[in-house]
């Protein structure tokens, strides 16, 4: 991975294809997300490589794509309404654990190197608005995402997400650590309630509304 190594790792064949069909065509073929075909035909150990190599790479290889090109891609990719077919790929019995683990732990990159510094910090459960696209997809990220089969596999891939989420609460952007409390929130377990009270025990300089929201999370009544 090259944010660990310093050296840029080589992209996955298809690389420039794979990132054309999910960001470059909306806006320059279609404005229309819902008429396009979303479906990348690849084998699924191929799609979850460059599914993998795209969020641990997305400050660098996203920044030439608009705000609403990264957004129509990144519902592509995860929400199922849209396509979701990388995330459900996911649970296909050809993909070994250790890439399903690398695919979890890589939604860190997702947060921090996109999400960060291209969302506003607006947060959507008390209906504040932005106009950029990214809003809605940071805050609706969890509710979208058809993960619930993947992280059956295994208490690892739950644990390693909870440990990603609990990363993520410590992003200072406050769209980013309302997304996380509402992915820790639809799962009323002790790691996540763990991974919340953790962050709350720093008493994270935060906006009254968020650490509310972290109550309502941890006891999973996110509205």
């Amino acid at each position: 991975m090259s944010h660990e190594s310093g050296t840029p790792a080589a992209p996955p064949p298809r690389y420039d294809e794979w990132l054309d069909f999910f960001f470059g065509r909306y806006e320059r073929d279609s404005d229309d997300e819902w008429g396009m075909d979303w479906d990348f035909r690849a084998a699924p150990n191929e799609i979850v490589e460059l599914f993998i190599f795209t969020l641990e790479n997305c400050g660098r290889d996203l920044a030439e794509f608009s705000d609403r090109q990264v957004a129509v891609g990144l519902k592509a990719l995860l929400f199922k309404s849209l396509g979701g077919d990388a995330v459900e790929i996911l649970d296909d019995p050809s993909v070994p654990e250790i890439k399903r683990l690398q695919a979890i732990r890589a939604l860190e990159f997702l947060y921090k190197d996109c999400l960060a510094f291209r969302s506003p910090s607006v947060l959507g459960h008390i209906c504040e608005r932005d106009s950029n696209p990214l809003a809605s997809v940071t805050y609706r990220l969890w509710d979208g995402m058809p993960i619930e089969r993947v992280l059956n596999k295994s208490k690892q891939l739950r644990d390693v997400l909870f440990e990603t989420l609990g990363r993520v609460l410590r992003i200072k952007n406050d769209a980013c650590i309302e997304s996380a409390l509402r992915g820790l929130g639809h799962f009323t377990c002790a790691n996540a309630q763990a991974a919340i009270d953790d962050w709350l025990g720093e008493l994270p300089p935060v906006r009254p509304a968020l650490l509310e929201y972290a109550k309502a999370a941890k006891a999973g009544s996110i509205l």
